[in-house]
């Protein structure tokens, strides 16, 4: 027997390995057996998987990669090999996240790519809007919030919605109160935005505009936004505070605000939405609001009811 062939037909892979002649009709046989993908980790299921589970047939697929419907095929029965770009490419159109184009790359014997090749934000599915949504509702009396890569606001919470009248009531009144596709970036670059209450903007808007000005490096789009939120900064605020080097900023940010309920102070978390081998860039963000204070905590949980008004 030839060591390491199939247990199902040993003689089939120890013929076409050798250089015995082998008849047409062992060959015939041996890549149906090939066909049928026994192995549920091989490269050629994997690739069949996530064509299908987008609803892609074979022939538009083929169009796609710029590639012949045969090839593709080939591809799936493990009658031919991909190359590492060919590979990629099909990650791509099938919006792979960055877990399946590793998994199919070490399947094909090449290296893995980096969280930030992974493939673009395309939305949130109707499953993940729900448990989103339910995070942050769950998160009342105090604010959370999604938002996207572009830093467009997603969903918000009935105490977030109404933290924000109190904090910014201009800034709300000049969007209509429509918190579902806030641009975040110019909340904080508009005079009657997030800061105008603030106790301690200058330092917020610098920590904010550090991480924005990082984050316009791999997503370039940012860029115009942020160039707006600096210049805002610096006309409002002079030469701002240092921040943290790149690498030691932490996910967290403290703010106070001067409001007709006395001073509320806070402390802010943000988190990516994934599992962790997908999280990069564009992955979907969570900003959860804690009480710093009881006096903070107190007027937040008074409020709830005037929040539930807001949703």
């Amino acid at each position: 027997m030839c060591k390491g062939a199939t247990a199902c037909y040993p003689d089939y892979a120890c013929l076409l390995r050798s250089r015995r002649s082998v008849s047409p009709l062992v060959q015939v046989q041996w890549r149906a057996f090939r066909s049928l993908d026994p192995d549920p980790m091989s490269l050629p299921l994997l690739l069949r998987h996530t064509r299908a589970s987008k609803n892609i047939s074979q022939l538009d697929l083929s169009l796609r990669l710029g590639v012949s419907q045969r090839h593709v095929s080939f591809l799936e029965t493990g009658r031919a090999a991909p190359s590492r770009d060919l590979l990629l490419a099909w990650m791509n159109e099938v919006e792979a996240p960055t877990s399946l184009r590793n998994a199919a790359l070490s399947l094909g014997g090449f290296t893995t790519v980096a969280s930030e090749e992974g493939a673009p934000w395309i939305g949130m599915t109707e499953a993940n809007e729900a448990a989103l949504q339910r995070m942050v509702q769950l998160h009342n009396p105090l604010p959370g919030l999604v938002f996207d890569p572009d830093w467009k606001m997603l969903a918000t919470n009935c105490a977030g919605q109404w933290l924000c009248t109190v904090v910014m009531p201009g800034y709300c009144e000049a969007v209509d109160h429509r918190f579902e596709g806030l641009d975040m970036i110019d909340c904080v670059a508009h005079d009657d935005g997030l800061l105008s209450h603030s106790r301690n903007a200058a330092q917020v808007g610098a920590s904010l505009l550090a991480q924005l000005q990082t984050e316009s490096w791999l997503r370039p789009s940012l860029r115009p936004r942020v160039d707006r939120l600096a210049d805002s900064l610096h006309r409002r605020y002079g030469r701002l505070p240092e921040v943290p080097s790149l690498g030691l900023a932490t996910p967290s940010l403290n703010l106070s605000f001067d409001t007709p309920l006395g001073v509320l102070n806070f402390s802010t978390f943000q988190s990516a939405f994934g599992i962790p081998q997908d999280i990069n860039s564009s992955s979907l963000r969570i900003e959860l609001w804690f009480a710093a204070d009881a006096h903070t905590r107190e007027v937040m949980s008074d409020a709830d009811a005037d929040a539930e008004a807001c949703c």
